[in-house]
C-alpha cells in the first residue's frame, strides 16, 4: 500500500475529476422517490451502482437496506446513509420541482439534497475511486456501505437490524447526515412515553357519578409543564426537555364522562439522563398529584418494503464520544485535508441512527456531511455542489486515515 500522501493525491485527482458523474449521480437519486417504507425502486438502483462500480458484494438485505462491502481487511467500518425521505405536502411551495434534481448556480435541488442523498452518492463514488486505484490490493479494511430504510420513522432501526439479525459487526461506523462538513460526534438522546389514567363513565347530566379521567390526569400535565422549566443544562449538549405533545381520552359519547385519558410525551435527553432517570422524574410527579397513573414507553411497529414485519421502542440514548476519541481524531485530520484548514467537531440537534450504534451497541460513531442540517425536511433543501465534492474526498480518504491510527491491525480501541 502507498503511503497517504500519494493515497490522498490519487483519490482526490480522481473524485475531482469524476464530478460531472458525481453530481448526475445526485439527480438520479433525488429523482427515485423514496418515501418511508417505499425505498424498493431505490435500494434496486444503488445495488447496480455498486455492481457497476465493482463493489466485493452487493445485496439487499432482509430488511430491505442497500449494503456493499469493498475490502476483506481486519477494521470493520460502516458508512450509513439513510435513503428513505419525508414526503412532499400539497400545501409545500417549493422554488423548483422537488423531484428534479435542478442544478442552478452550482447548487442542487430537491427532496433529499440535504437529508439525506448526498452522502449514499458520495459513498458510492468514493467506493467507485477506491476500487479503480486500490482495488488489487490488500486493504487494511473492509468498508461497508450502507443505504439505509426507514430512519425517517424508526431512527436506529435499520442499523439496530444490520448489526443483530445481518452478521455486520462493525469496529466503527460513520453517519452521512448532513453536518455542513463539520465532524459530529454525538447528540442528545430521546425517548416517547404515555401516562394513562383511568375514570368511570357517567351521563354528562349526571356527572356527579361519574370520575373525569380528564381531570385525573391534568395535575400530572401541569407537573410536566414545570419539570420542563426546571431540567438543568449540561455541558456539552446542553438542557433536555420535556413536552406533552398530545391528549387524548375515551367516553361512551360526547355527553359523557370519560373512563380514560392519555397523554403522549416526548422527552429530549442531555448528558446522564436515561429510560430509568426519567421514569423516576414521571413517578414524582404522579405520586406528587395524587392520582393513580400508569406509565409506559411507546412502541413504534412497522412493516418494511420486503414485508418485515418489527417493533421498536421508542427510547433513543444520548450518545458522545470525546474529541480526543481515535474515531473523532480521525475524522477531524481527515477533514483537514479535504478542507486545507484546521476542522471542526459538533454535536446533532436532531436524531440520527447513531442511537442504535452507539447509543444501544456502543459502537464508536461519528457523522459527517454535506449540508446545512437546519434545512432538513424543509422546501429548503438545496445543496452546493462543491460541498458534495468535498464529502465525497473524506468518504474516500477516511478509511486509509482511520486504519493508518492503527497500523491496519485491527481496531484501535
Amino acid at each position: 500500500m502507498k503511503d497517504m500522501n500519494a493515497i490522498q493525491n490519487t483519490l482526490f485527482s480522481t473524485i475531482s475529476s469524476q464530478q460531472p458523474e458525481l453530481n448526475q449521480l445526485l439527480q438520479k437519486l433525488i429523482r427515485i422517490r423514496s418515501y418511508t417504507g417505499e425505498e424498493k425502486e431505490i435500494v434496486e438502483f444503488i445495488i447496480e451502482k455498486m455492481k457497476e462500480y465493482r463493489f466485493d458484494e452487493a445485496y439487499p438485505d432482509s430488511l430491505g437496506n442497500a449494503v456493499g462491502r469493498i475490502g476483506s481487511g481486519p477494521v470493520k467500518i460502516l458508512f450509513d446513509a439513510h435513503i428513505d425521505t419525508v414526503k412532499v405536502t400539497d400545501s409545500e411551495e417549493w422554488q423548483y420541482p422537488p423531484f428534479a434534481g435542478k442544478i442552478v448556480n452550482d447548487k442542487i435541488y430537491g427532496r433529499g439534497a440535504i437529508d439525506e442523498k448526498p452522502a449514499i452518492a458520495g459513498y458510492l463514488m468514493a467506493g467507485k475511486a477506491i476500487k479503480q486505484h486500490f482495488g488489487n490490493e490488500s486493504l487494511p479494511f473492509t468498508l461497508y456501505v450502507v443505504g439505509s430504510v426507514l430512519e425517517e420513522d424508526y431512527d436506529g432501526y435499520p442499523l439496530w437490524h444490520i448489526v443483530k439479525n445481518e452478521g455486520v459487526k462493525p469496529d466503527f461506523v460513520l453517519l452521512g447526515e448532513p453536518s455542513g462538513l463539520q465532524v459530529c460526534r454525538g447528540q442528545r438522546g430521546r425517548m416517547e412515553l404515555k401516562i394513562e389514567t383511568l375514570g368511570r363513565a357517567a351521563h354528562g347530566a349526571h356527572n356527579k357519578l361519574g370520575i373525569n379521567a380528564v381531570y385525573k390526569i391534568t395535575p400530572i400535565i401541569t407537573g410536566i409543564e414545570k419539570l420542563d422549566q426546571q431540567l438543568p443544562a449540561k455541558e456539552p449538549l446542553g438542557k433536555g426537555s420535556i413536552t406533552v405533545t398530545q391528549v387524548s381520552s375515551r367516553a361512551p359519547s360526547l355527553c359523557s364522562v370519560p373512563d380514560y385519558a392519555q397523554i403522549h410525551i416526548d422527552r429530549r435527553l442531555t448528558v446522564n439522563e436515561n429510560q430509568e432517570t426519567v421514569i423516576k422524574e414521571l413517578e414524582k410527579i404522579i405520586k406528587n398529584s395524587g392520582v393513580d397513573a400508569k406509565i409506559s414507553t411507546y412502541k413504534y411497529s412497522g412493516v418494511s418494503w420486503t414485508g418485515i414485519k418489527f417493533e421498536q421502542e421508542a427510547y433513543f440514548p444520548t450518545w458522545i464520544f470525546a474529541e480526543d476519541h481515535p474515531l473523532v481524531q480521525a475524522g477531524l485530520k481527515t477533514a483537514e485535508k479535504v478542507l486545507g484548514k484546521p476542522a471542526k467537531s459538533k454535536f446533532w440537534a436532531f436524531s440520527t441512527n447513531g442511537v442504535a450504534t452507539a447509543g444501544h451497541l456502543g459502537i464508536p460513531t461519528i457523522g459527517f456531511g454535506p449540508g446545512k442540517e437546519e434545512l432538513s425536511h424543509s422546501t429548503r433543501e438545496e445543496l452546493p455542489l462543491d460541498d458534495l465534492l468535498n464529502a465525497t474526498k473524506f468518504y474516500a480518504l477516511f478509511p486509509f486515515q482511520l486504519t493508518s491510527a492503527s497500523g491496519g491491525q485491527g481496531a484501535l480501541l
